[in-house]
This record gives structure tokens, sequence and C-alpha cells, in this order.
């Protein structure tokens, strides 16, 4: 069977595994019909109004304001050539009020024209200026020739071959501008979005609100002409650059989504008994919630932007363009197309990963996941959790402690609190108000909870004063849990007390009766057979016998009261012990000596465990000897006819251990610790000879000794365990 699950659990993780790798090359084999597909989705990006023509109308200023910024000696300023004011000219206050105004269009004006020189080194460009003819430019080609209105057929071949754009911009003395010739966009869509943008002349800036026009163009021509082998890299690679990414990537996109759904449908259908056996499963939907939408997220990510990062540079060769020299063509290829088939595969594998992560979500529960894996559900609950323990503390207060440090928490707390507040000025006073309203509710109900719980505790009062000493004093007081434990002690106490008295009180009754009895027995013998010894006619035979008798028990009373007068010493401490050393192993077995006719007419099997060297104890031999008779013959009385008797002495490291077992003949029905009271015996009808005291005086003389002496009961099975510290 566990062969069987284990071939399983391999061939489902095979199966996931090819899935993955499929999709993986299916995406590289997907390259040449992107690259192929690509051509329909690109744009053109000279017809772009956004980039190239709105930046186009940025040179055409710069370019208007070199041809005037020279007024013969005086320098001018972009704003004294392209601005013209709409204001009252009343005071020199009302120009210097939107002196900031003209400076940022200043700058704006010398920014175009640093612009131009950096970040469009491939345009080339030729400006005139219609008035005086005075130009501007900068080509390496003919491209002013585009600025004669005749032009031979040749000619426009020549730059027609050599660029991939031109235009040529037209402004007459009204500022209307007209293209008079252009390659590689169409004239009527660019004409009007270049009109568009001078309409919405990025120039304005909110100078039109303050009082200030922006003069139009006017009296110039301007030739513009982008070479088809580019030279170097500026904002116009850059904008080629965006349409060939964009190109790619609408041309990828089907392949991707259809990628995609196939992952998708895979982690789907297959069961969820199946995902859970796959290697690493445990360890994947054990990625905290956070951590997880992040890889998933990037993942996607990676997926959908693997045309800018791979698939371009793969199809142009310029992934490992470092390696080239070092590698062949073919080594070049092979590495590619695997680092290929190795981003496709991790990006895959991580959204498998996520549909795995789902799936468990939806077995083990939201609600439970969340509470399991989501950082920000710990973190605030941990936060929650820390609030609550000082607000606890805080609140907490202890009757019978003085604590200075909590008050002066609590204070802190609130000052810093109310400097915030402060420190938020109009606001503040919402907050302070919603501050107040929260403090009051959190008061209120500290004190509602005070009374309750003061009211609690004098109903637990008033019952322990009325005599019901078992009332329930287990719920939370809070602040008065300390009189709680108190008034519990007491309440202890007074049961303890009043059960000690009630047993006392039994035990007495009991005692007067079980005295009464023992000694009424012997006593009725006696007195029975003095009476017969008065009869004069008794025949010696007889009298014989029944001087016999009143010798019996005349000493059965004796034994009585001498048992009694021991156990009552023991109890008071008024023995006199005589402590030698003891070899309590010899001191048993001197006792099974003496009592060994008694244990034969039982008919027990005593079975002996003792060691075999010495155990000297600290006792009184004699004291320990009664004991052990004792225990012997209270077995030889209440043991099972024919059983057998376990007697058993350890020799423990720091005590010893001194054990005697046996099967009773009598069921034990009432508590096994009565029998060590006095005159109390195993059968509870008292029809057998003794006086009920004989383990309680052992007992006496074991605790007085300084050893331990515990009864217990097995069913049938009676055992007595004496230990004595060595």
């Amino acid at each position: 069977m566990d062969t069987k699950l284990k071939s399983n659990n391999y061939i489902i993780n095979i199966v996931v595994l090819a899935i993955i790798l499929i999709a993986s090359i299916g995406m590289c084999l997907s390259y040449p019909k992107i690259q192929k597909n690509s051509e329909k989705f690109g744009y053109n990006i000279f017809e772009e109004e956004d980039n190239f023509l709105s930046d186009i109308n940025k040179i055409n200023y710069s370019l208007y304001y070199k041809m005037y910024e020279q007024d013969g000696d005086k320098k001018l300023r972009p704003s004294d050539v392209i601005l013209e004011s709409t204001l009252p000219k009343e005071t020199n206050e009302q120009f210097t009020d939107y002196k900031h105004e003209l400076e940022n269009l200043d700058d704006d004006i010398y920014t175009f024209d640093k612009y131009l020189n950096y970040n469009f080194k491939n345009l080339e460009y030729y400006a005139v200026n219609k008035k005086n003819n005075e130009v501007k430019q900068v080509t390496k080609g003919k491209i002013d020739a585009l600025a004669s209105k005749e032009i031979s057929s040749e000619t426009m071949s020549g730059l027609k071959e050599k660029y991939s754009f031109y235009m040529v911009l037209d402004y007459d003395d009204k500022g209307n501008v007209n293209i008079e010739k252009i390659y590689g966009a169409n004239k009527e869509y660019v004409l009007n979005l270049i009109q568009s943008i001078q309409r919405e002349n990025p120039l304005n800036r909110g100078y039109l609100q303050d009082g200030f026009d922006i003069k139009p163009i006017t009296n110039m021509k301007f030739v513009y002409g982008v070479p088809k082998n580019i030279s170097t890299s500026d904002r116009i690679t850059s904008y080629m650059h965006q349409e060939e990414i964009y190109a790619y990537s609408s041309a990828s996109r089907v392949y991707t989504n259809i990628a995609m759904i196939f992952i998708v449908l895979a982690g789907v259908l297959i069961p969820y008994k199946e995902i859970k056996e796959l290697v690493g499963f445990r360890k994947i939907v054990n990625i905290p919630l956070e951590i997880a939408i992040l890889l998933v997220a990037l993942s996607i990510t990676f997926i959908y932007q693997g045309v800018e990062l791979l698939i371009i540079k793969s199809i142009k060769g310029e992934l490992l363009t470092f390696a080239q020299l070092q590698f062949s063509k073919d080594i070049i290829n092979i590495l590619t197309y695997s680092i290929n088939v190795i981003y496709w595969f991790v990006g895959f594998s991580v959204v498998f990963a996520g549909i795995m992560i789902l799936k468990y979500i939806y077995k083990s529960g939201l609600k439970t996941y969340i509470k399991e894996k989501c950082l920000v559900y710990k973190t605030f609950a941990y936060i929650l959790n820390k609030i609550q323990i000082i607000f606890k503390w805080c609140t907490n207060i202890q009757l019978n402690k003085k604590d200075n440090k909590k008050i002066i928490t609590i204070v802190c707390i609130n000052f810093m609190i109310i400097t915030l507040m402060c420190s938020m000025w109009f606001f503040g006073i919402l907050v302070a108000t919603a501050y107040s309203v929260v403090l009051f509710v959190i008061i209120k109900k500290q004190y509602n909870k005070i009374t309750n719980d003061y009211t609690n505790l004098l109903k637990v009062t008033n019952e322990i004063s009325n005599g019901n000493l078992d009332v329930n004093t287990d719920d939370d007081l809070g602040t008065f849990n300390v009189l709680k434990d108190e008034i519990g002690n007491i309440q202890k106490g007074f049961k303890k007390a009043v059960d000690e008295e009630v047993k006392s009180q039994k035990m007495k009754t009991e005692l007067i009766s079980n005295v009464s009895h023992d000694l009424k027995t012997p006593l009725t013998s006696i007195i029975t057979y003095v009476d017969l010894l008065k009869d004069k006619n008794l025949s010696e035979e007889k009298r014989e016998k029944y001087l016999d008798t009143l010798d019996r028990k005349s000493q059965r009373l004796q034994e009585l009261i001498e048992d009694l007068f021991e156990v009552s010493k023991a109890n008071s401490g008024n023995v006199n012990l005589n402590i030698v050393d003891v070899d309590i192993v010899s001191l048993m077995k001197q006792t099974l000596l003496e009592v060994d006719d008694k244990i034969k007419t039982s008919s027990l099997n005593i079975r002996n465990n003792f060691p075999s060297d010495k155990i000297i104890l600290k006792l009184d031999s004699q004291r320990m000897f009664r004991v052990f008779e004792n225990l012997l013959v209270n077995i030889t009385k209440y043991a099972m006819e024919g059983s057998r008797v376990y007697i058993d002495i350890f020799d423990k490291d720091d005590y010893v251990e001194i054990s005697l077992k046996n099967m009773t003949a009598d069921e034990i029905n009432f508590d096994v610790n009565e029998l060590v009271e006095r005159f109390v015996r195993g059968d509870k009808s008292r029809n057998t000879e003794g006086s009920g005291l004989g383990l309680a005086i052992a007992k006496s003389f074991v605790e007085l000794q300084g050893g331990e002496f515990d009864v217990s009961i097995d069913g049938d099975l009676f055992k007595i365990v004496i230990k004595f510290t060595k």
C-alpha cells in the first residue's frame, strides 16, 4: 500500500513538472510568431502628440527665441521675446508682482535649448527667419534643401533614402502653421495635432490667467529630419524603444495569456488530494500571506514584462552580448534558450504555487488561514494583545500594594496623548472631544465593574456569615481579588474546623460505643461466672472450669485497658523511647517466629523478600517489635485463610521501606483510613477478638520514631507500607 502511494506521489509530481515545462517551452517557441505579429501592433512615433510632436513645439519656441535674443547690444530674455502683457502699465509695482512668473518662463526656454542639444542628438534641424533669412541649423545632410519651394525629384529621392522622417513647418506673419513637406507620417493628421498643441500651448502654465499671453511664432520656417541610421541614444531612440516594447507586448499577450490559462486550469483541475502530495506543498502553504501575494504579484509582473526584459533581447540576439567573444554562436543560442525556459518556468511555477495556496485556503477556511499565516493579522493581534495587557495592568488596582510606578505610567501616557492633540491645532479640538468620550466610556465601564465586584464580594461575606460555607468564591472580582482570597481562606478554615469538629464528635461517639462494647463483653462474662461460683453445690470440676474462664476474661479486660493506655500515651507523646541500633531484618524474622503458631493456625503462606545484609536503623526495638507483632497478628485475623502474605523489606538510597500485603477475608466497603483509628476493626460486626487498637498503636509508634505509616487497598488486596529515612 505504501509503495503504491509513493508511486502515485511520484506520478503527480512528474505531471505538474511537465505541465509547467510545456508552458515554458511553448512560450519560447512562440518568439518567431511574436516577432512577426509585432509589425501589426506598432505605431508611428512621429505621429504621437504627447511625445515627439510636443517636443517639436518646445523646440520651435527655443529656436524662435534664438533668432531674436539679440536686440543690438542688448540681450533679451525669452519672456521679452515670446510674452506679451495684457496688464495696465500704471505702476511698476504690478510688473514686480509678476516677476516670478516671468523668471519661470525664462527658465523653461533655457531648459528647452539644453533639451535640444543633449536629448535630441539624432534630430537634424534647419530654422530660417523669413524676414531676414537668418539661419539656425544642425544638419549632416541636405535637409536645408527642403526649405526651398522647388526641389528636384532626385534630391527628394536621396532624402527619402537617408531619412526615416522629415517635416517642413511654415509659420506666416499671423502665426498660422502649415506643413509644406512631410515624409514618414500623415500630413493632415500631424498638422491637426500640431495645431491642437499650439492651442493648448504647454508654455502657458497659468500665465494667461495672470495677465500674460504667449505670442504666436511668425515668419519662421522649420525643417526637421530623423536619419535612418541612428548614431547615438537620445529621446528619439527612447520613443522607438517604447514603440518596440508596445508592439512586442501586444503581440506576445495572446501567447502569454494562453500559457497562463493553461497553468491556471491545470492547478484548478488537479484534485486537492493530489496537489497536497506535491514536493514542498507544506512549505509553500506555510509561507506568510503577504509574502505569498508579493511573490505571485512579482511573478505575474515579470511574466507580462518578459517582452522588455527577455523576449526582444533574445530575438535580437542581445541577451548575452557580454559572452559573444567567449562562446560560439551555437552555445550562445543554447544558453539563451535555456535562460528563457528557466525564466518562464520560474514564473509559471510561482503562479501554480499561488493556485495551490488558494486551494489550501478553500479547504482550511479563509478565517483560519488568515489567523495562521497573515503577518498583518498577527502583528495587529500582537499589538492589540500588548495594548490589552497594558490596559489590564493599568486598571488592575491591588489594594495591598502602593504602586506609584503604575500611577506615573498612566499620567505619562495621558500627557503624551494631550501633547499630540495640542500639536494638531484646530483639528486637535475634535480629537480631544473624541478622546474625552473614549476616556469617559473606559472610566464608566471600570467604575461599574468595581461596583459589581464589590456587590458580589458583599454577597459572599453575607452567605458565609449566615453559615453557608459552600458558597462559590471562584469569580474574578478584579480589584477585590485580594480580599476575596483572604475571605476564601477564612471560608476554608471555618469549613475545615467544622469538619474536624463533626469528625471529632463522631469519633467520640463511636469510641464510647466501641469501648463500651469491648469492655462490657469480658466484664459481663466475669460477673456471670462470679455468680455461678457462688453456688455451694457447684462441683469441683465446674468450679475449675469457671475459674479458668474468669482468668481468661480478666486477662482480656487487662489487655484492653493496657492497649487503651498505650495508644493514649502515644497520641499525647508521653512515651519514652529507647533508641538503639536495630537490625530491622532480624527483628522482622524474630517477630515471625513469635507469631508462627497463629500463622500456622490460619493456614497462611508467608512469602518473604528480605535483603541478605543487615539494615541498621536508629529505633526503639521494643516498640518496633510491638508494631510488627500487631501487624502480623492483624493479618492472621483478617487475611483470607490459606492465602499468600507478602512481606518485603527494601533498602533504598535514602530510606528503608517495609511492605506487608495480604488478601482480606471480608470485603472492606468503608474508608480504609478508618482502620488506623482507635477501636476500629476490619469486621464492623466486632465478632472477632481484639481491641481495634492494633493498627492505631502501630501507626502511633512508627510516627513517634520519625517514620511514615500508610494503609491502602486495591480490591481485596490490603497493603501497609512503613518508611524510615536513613
